[in-house]
């Protein structure tokens, strides 16, 4: 791959990366904002408010580290390699 192509990748995956972030904190702000919406969940699904809570702080974990392991890693050898040509 040309030093262009090689650039262009690697400031997708950090602007993928910084978009997850955003999307991710977006998350836990509306958890945090409307702690209604659990007891909504609750009422909808068979569960308690802490069986709930529980999940989305799985959900929140397993989509911080897919953010850092899809995007971030990726990005970061690309910026590596370029910078070692």
């Amino acid at each position: 791959m040309e030093r262009e192509k090689i650039i262009e990748v690697r400031n997708a995956f950090y602007k993928m990366t910084l978009l997850g972030f955003i999307v991710y904190f977006a998350g836990i702000l509306f958890c945090v904002l409307f702690p209604n919406f659990i007891s909504a969940c609750s009422s909808f699904m068979f569960g308690t408010e802490g069986s709930i809570g529980q999940a989305l702080l799985i959900v929140f974990g397993m989509m911080e580290a897919m953010i850092v392991l899809f995007f971030l890693i990726p990005a970061l050898v690309l910026h590596w390699q370029y910078k070692n040509k």
